[in-house]
């Protein structure tokens, strides 16, 4: 005889980076050794924590990759405890069909500095947007960093754009790009 599946599916929000990982491997596996159906929505962390808030998404897990949309979830009384359960680093993906992939690989040898070709004319560089994903919020805080760390006056505005009037913190300060269907490289989480 089969085990019966709850008829309410789990339904689990995730960062969207997560998507394969949830969808293709740990929700199925979940979902097959308690016997329940998964239902997983991936979209950018801190748009879903807010949706989660303002109870327009009915969720019974939320899984961020870094902290700052479980401390709204924190301040809208809905959380009282989150367990960290894996760590993350940022990289930069690029086509081996790019017309730039002979920089990235040079880039990649320590043959160049990563930023210069990313600042190449009209190289298509996507990204997350800042102010619903953390990765959109991380990768200015990664050129933040660089630009100090290199010592590269406005590396942030040469490769990122213009900054936005300031708001509340130092990420959504600068302007989002959004990213493009074809795109010669982007900043992934590994």
């Amino acid at each position: 005889m089969g085990t019966a599946v709850a008829a309410t599916p789990l339904q689990v929000a995730y960062a969207g980076s997560m998507g394969a990982v949830m969808d293709l491997h740990l929700g199925p596996a979940f979902a097959k050794t308690h016997h329940v159906t998964y239902q997983g929505e991936g979209q950018g962390a801190y748009g879903l924590a807010h949706l989660i808030a303002a109870k327009k998404l009915r969720t019974d897990v939320f899984i961020s990759i870094t902290p700052g949309p479980i401390k709204v979830l924190e301040k809208a009384g809905m959380v009282s405890k989150a367990v960290p359960v894996a760590s993350t680093a940022m990289v930069i993906a690029y086509s081996p069909k790019s017309r730039y992939a002979k920089e990235f690989a040079a880039s990649a040898s320590g043959k160049m500095p990563w930023y210069t070709v990313l600042e190449k004319p009209g190289i298509q560089f996507g990204r997350t947007d800042p102010q619903t994903d953390p990765q959109g919020q991380n990768i200015i805080f990664t050129f933040l960093l660089a630009q100090k760390y290199y010592h590269q006056h406005e590396l942030v505005q040469r490769v990122l754009g213009p900054r936005r009037e300031p708001k509340t913190d130092i990420y959504r300060s600068l302007a989002a790009n959004t990213p493009e269907e074809r795109t010669d490289g982007r900043f992934l989480r590994i």
